[in-house]
């Protein structure tokens, strides 16, 4: 197996995916801890004064607070977040017990949260924090398929919940015993309460002799977004490395410009903050820029618009979750070598004399520019922060086109796997549970789902016409057919989008809009008719069986009239099947109201027959299969025939879909039929085109022949 499938398959793991969710779901609590501290710390003295001051030092206190329980709380956070979503991947009832298990493992690791020297659940402790959250879910959700056999703890007529909790005890008890025991082992055979941590552990003892010297730097860098790459908060676990390497390189110089000496010390917590983490890890600044600049994709832009306030700020999270840079190998080169080589860069620029030594401490969330400036005490400081953002944008810009390319291959691949399920799930009636989480494609269509719900609301989904003509070759009405072009991938199947609709709760939205939106544009074509004719929309089975569809239906008919063109609900032979009688009454009230119903896919199946013979319905569409073979099949041709004589002794008139050539149409000319829809007429066409369409048809009946 080669080095990039091991990758491929690791990324789609449960547990890469659950670290990547969890980090994904952790982003409301990072930025609100992230803006809490830029707002406790910012640079200006006389908003410190009214800060320190205001309700005596009340609103400091609050913003500390809120730093506390988010970003300073951010191994906590992790660990409810991850657990939650390897919980929901793995798909079992104990789905809230996951949180509830990781945070007990973590604190019997740790020997409880009493007496402890450190606070356990800070950003510092989050490699560890994140180590035992996976193994404790691991270990339930295993526990919990051997604890399966034991039918003994099952209660009969017991509650639901309560059978759920007795047949979790064996797998609770189990694992907080191994880890508390675990942990207690570590820190005896070590005797050093600080093994505990033990990522901030094995990262000291790593550093442990190398001074912070270039090699020292370098090496920090690089480990920093190793971590990232992997969904740990790289800075934040070595925040005791760092500390180590040149946590009093910024008190050396300042001593030394007090004794009237130059400053020596290069590297530094500031300096890396500074010139390197521009906009955070990966510098990431560079990365959102060089998303404005490149990125072809819409929805890449917006997430480099959105991220843009906040790494103005060094808060790097929106921009390295969303794209996303985690677990993501064409975007890892950039996201080491940039901070690697602005290291080296700013390094150079200092022992050249072009920019200062640091010599003040800046907190790390004084936005590019003036932290360049407060840390140097001169221009030339924010001079070197530009350069440094203009080489890492030119090194991101490469890597982001490539990446691009790469994703969408992959989402227009889903996608197309996804078309061709659901065109033979139809075919054979078991259509495919694209949300179903051991889909293949589960990942796609959940985003998919999301952005064809996102472009309902904001009007992006269309409407696309296709002309019925009849026999004399003048306008009898038209089909209103689902068209969404997605910004990566392009048009998609509309049976795959209904299908999404309904598994994701909101196909009556889609259903309504799409009604909605064909009143809207029958009002704009009604000023171009001369005579009446009909608007067909498709309508699914489930639509029809959704409480008060058909009541809402008749309103927004009625709030949006159009005199000259008649509404027709198209219903396939198979949702026929399915029409109970209140359904049926409350079809007879929308004919009433002037509304016609269509049986669509007609091929002569035994309940729709019955429906015809009912009538509930005023027109037929013939199966396309039945009329595609009309030219080659001598008994498609004697269906057709016969559902044809049918339909008029049952007053239904007769549609024939998939007419494609004039010889196809003269046939079903001789076979009654005179109305047709398909290629040899016109495609289906945009509203402004389809409009266009009809101005060249003739008024009245004196040809035959599409114009």
């Amino acid at each position: 197996m080669s080095f990039r499938k091991i990758i491929s398959r690791f990324q789609n793991s449960i547990f890469a995916r659950s670290i990547r969710h969890g980090l994904t779901l952790a982003i409301p609590f990072l930025i609100m801890g992230s803006f809490s501290l830029l707002l406790n710390n910012f640079p200006i003295d006389s908003y410190q004064i009214f800060l320190a001051s205001w309700l005596d030092g009340a609103a400091a206190e609050l913003l500390n607070t809120i730093y506390m329980i988010s970003l300073g709380s951010l191994a906590l956070v992790l660990t409810i977040t991850i657990s939650i979503s390897y919980g929901q991947l793995a798909e079992t009832d104990q789905l809230l017990l996951y949180p509830v298990v990781s945070v007990c493992s973590y604190l019997a690791f740790c020997g409880g949260i009493e007496d402890q020297t450190d606070y356990i659940f800070s950003a510092e402790w989050v490699f560890t924090a994140m180590c035992i959250t996976l193994l404790s879910c691991i270990l339930f959700q295993r526990l919990l398929k051997l604890g399966r056999r034991f039918e003994r703890l099952h209660t009969t007529g017991a509650d639901y919940l309560f059978n759920i909790s007795i047949q979790s005890l064996i797998p609770v008890i189990a694992i907080t015993l191994l880890f508390t025991i675990t942990g207690y082992s570590v820190r005896i055979t070590w005797s050093d309460s600080n093994i505990t941590n033990f990522g901030s552990y094995l990262f000291l003892k790593l550093f442990d002799g190398i001074s912070g010297n270039l090699f020292g730097i370098l090496l920090y860098v690089i480990i920093t977004h190793v971590l990232w790459l992997m969904g740990i908060h790289g800075t934040n676990t070595l925040e005791a490395v760092s500390r180590q390497l040149f946590e009093q390189n910024v008190e050396i110089n300042q001593a030394l410009m007090t004794a009237g000496n130059l400053p020596t010390e290069i590297y530094s917590k500031t300096f890396l903050d500074t010139f390197v983490f521009l906009g955070g890890c990966g510098t990431a600044l560079s990365f959102v820029l060089a998303l404005c600049i490149a990125s072809k994709q819409s929805h890449n832009r917006k997430i480099a618009h959105v991220a843009l306030p906040s790494v103005l700020f060094n808060i790097s999270e929106i921009a390295v979750f969303g794209f996303p840079i985690i677990f993501n190998l064409t975007m890892a080169a950039p996201f080491i070598i940039t901070p690697v080589v602005l290291t080296i860069t700013s390094a150079l620029a200092i022992l050249l004399g072009l920019v200062p030594a640091v010599t003040q401490s800046v907190e790390w969330t004084v936005p590019v520019l003036l932290s360049g400036f407060k840390a140097t005490g001169s221009i030339a400081g924010s001079l070197m922060q530009l350069f440094n953002l203009v080489i890492g944008t030119l090194i991101y810009i490469p890597f982001i086109k490539r990446s691009e390319k790469l994703e969408t291959g992959k989402f227009t691949q889903a996608i197309h796997q996804m078309e061709a399920d659901m065109a033979a799930g139809e075919k054979h009636g078991n259509p495919p549970s694209f949300l179903s989480h051991d889909y293949p494609c589960y990942y796609y269509a959940k985003n998919l789902a999301m952005d064809l719900q996102n472009a309902i609301k904001r009007g992006q989904v269309q409407l696309y016409y296709q002309a019925q003509i009849s026999r004399d070759g003048t306008l009898h009405g038209m089909e209103a057919l689902l068209r969404w072009k997605h910004p990566v991938t392009g048009f998609i199947a509309p049976p795959v989008l209904v299908g999404l609709a309904y598994e994701n709760g909101f196909l009556d939205e889609l259903g309504y809009y799409l009604i909605k939106r064909a009143c809207l544009d029958a009002q704009t074509m009604e000023e171009l008719l001369k005579k009446d004719v009909c608007l067909s929309v498709n309508i699914s089975s489930k639509q029809i069986k959704s409480n008060g569809f058909f009541d809402t239906v008749l309103t927004l008919i009625r709030q949006y009239p159009a005199d000259h063109i008649r509404p027709v609900f198209e219903i396939t032979e198979r949702a026929a099947m399915e029409i109970s009688d209140n359904l049926k009454n409350e079809m007879e009230h929308l004919r009433s109201q002037g509304v016609e119903f269509s049986l669509d896919d007609f091929g002569m199946g035994h309940n729709s027959l019955i429906q015809l013979q009912e009538g509930s319905f005023d027109e037929v569409k013939l199966d396309g299969n039945l009329v595609s073979q009309l030219m080659t099949n001598k008994r498609s041709r004697e269906i057709v025939s016969g559902i044809i004589k049918m339909a008029r002794n049952l007053n239904c008139r007769t549609v024939a879909e998939y007419v494609e050539t004039a010889e196809l149409r003269d046939v079903l000319s001789e076979l009654g039929c005179s109305i047709y829809q398909g290629y040899y007429y016109s495609r289906p066409l945009p509203l402004e085109d389809f409009m266009d369409y009809i101005t060249r048809l003739p008024k009245e009946g004196n040809a035959s022949d599409p114009q």
